[in-house]
């Protein structure tokens, strides 16, 4: 079974700056470990990073907007419910 995800932080390009989520204790290293994952590609608006929300850790504040039409959702609705590789009787 194969999954069909996006890597929600690739999509868009930001300066380094404002792509690291956590930072190690001495505050020597910065990394991006903190991912959105989605299962469809536009709906996805933005990803980013909030830089100065204080969270009490030593994770940054990771934010997505979404964006879902109606129209996109009913489309998506209904095309998991049709049966594939299933033959009709003859």
């Amino acid at each position: 079974m194969t999954t069909k995800t996006i890597h929600g932080n690739s999509q868009f390009q930001r300066p380094t700056s404002l792509r690291w989520t956590w930072d190690s204790p001495g505050g020597e290293y910065h990394d991006e470990i903190d991912h959105i994952i989605v299962n469809r590609r536009f709906c996805l608006a933005d990803v980013g990073v909030v830089p100065k929300f204080y969270t009490g850790s030593d994770h940054r504040l990771l934010r997505a907007r979404f964006f879902f039409s109606r129209k996109g959702e009913k489309a998506a609705k209904y095309k998991k419910r049709s049966p594939t590789g299933i033959s009709s009787p003859r």
